[in-house]
């Protein structure tokens, strides 16, 4: 591993997230009242990136913002974790996107006003960059719309260069789950969607099927399961973990840190069930602050904090 520059490139989304908490469903005409604020970072691959960084790996980001206070504010929360921005687009033309979330935990809504993270596209990647990875990983693949049907060309090249790849789709706005991320499916090592969106992608209510579905299209499967734990599928062997107990102060960014959680252990090519352990702690972590990021701010109180989950005391 020592041989690369960076354990993972993530190419991804930015934007912010405006959390409010403890809100009611706004109604037209009407003026509600939250208990709590918190403008933090946002967009699943940033904080997976984030996350990941936090807990020890070397982390890079590839993606675009707008040249504005947003992207910078982002920017600099990827560097203060110790993130390489340097392939970072700040384009002065366009707006960083934004989402409003109203979070009534355990549930959430979401408002996303997609800004630049739609205009990354293939001819923005540095191959070159890219080589200097040993791990590939992008998130929220239905929101970045200029290069997910290109998705697929990038990961399979990524592999050329000696990458392993990871995918994450979060909710597709247009609920078609396309055919665009079926072709990406043929070149992903690693995927990682939660059991309510494995599902759609497989077409199918009942999570078995979808598990059996998808796992024959990836090398390893990893199905997010909520308060449920999550399960794992690799080569017809399935490992699952249960929940762990936390209190539960909002849960955006849980599946995210998720992502971080397990794509650091996979990195060191731990057996499935420590990374699935470790994985499913990191999201439980995530849920006992505000924002995707708040519980990730300190690494030595990460580690003490993960510690504690994973092994009580």
């Amino acid at each position: 591993m020592k041989s690369k520059r960076f354990d993972a490139i993530i190419v991804g989304e930015i934007n912010i997230d405006l959390v409010l908490w403890r809100v009611p469903m706004p109604e037209y005409e009407k003026e509600q009242l939250a208990e709590e604020m918190r403008f933090t970072m946002g967009s699943s691959s940033a904080i997976t990136a984030h996350n990941l960084a936090a807990l020890g790996a070397r982390v890079a980001f590839v993606g675009k913002a707008g040249d504005d206070i947003f992207g910078h504010y982002m920017t600099e929360q990827l560097r203060a974790a110790g993130v390489d921005t340097s392939h970072i687009i700040m384009d002065p033309t366009l707006k960083t996107g934004a989402t409003i979330v109203l979070a009534n935990p355990p549930r959430k809504a979401l408002l996303t006003y997609l800004g630049a993270m739609r205009d990354l596209v293939l001819e923005d990647i540095d191959w070159d960059f890219i080589a200097s990875g040993h791990h590939l990983h992008l998130g929220c693949f239905f929101l970045q719309t200029g290069i997910r049907g290109e998705v697929w060309k990038l990961f399979s090249r990524a592999r050329e260069l000696g990458l392993t790849t990871s995918l994450d789709t979060n909710w597709d706005p247009d609920e078609e789950w396309g055919e665009d991320l079926q072709r990406a499916l043929e070149h992903t090592d690693l995927f990682l969607p939660n059991d309510d969106e494995a599902m759609r992608i497989a077409g199918t209510k009942n999570l078995k099927e979808a598990m059996e579905h998808l796992g024959d299209k990836v090398t390893t499967l990893v199905v997010k399961r909520g308060g449920e734990g999550a399960i794992a599928r690799k080569g017809g062997h399935e490992v699952a973990v249960p929940p762990r107990q936390v209190k539960v102060v909002e849960t955006t960014g849980a599946g995210d840190s998720f992502n971080a959680g397990f794509i650091f252990q996979y990195l060191q090519k731990k057996p499935l069930l420590d990374c699935l352990e470790y994985g499913n702690a990191c999201g439980a972590l995530a849920v006992t602050e505000l924002g995707g990021t708040g519980a990730f701010r300190d690494p030595a109180a990460v580690q003490t904090n993960l510690r504690k989950i994973m092994y009580g005391g």
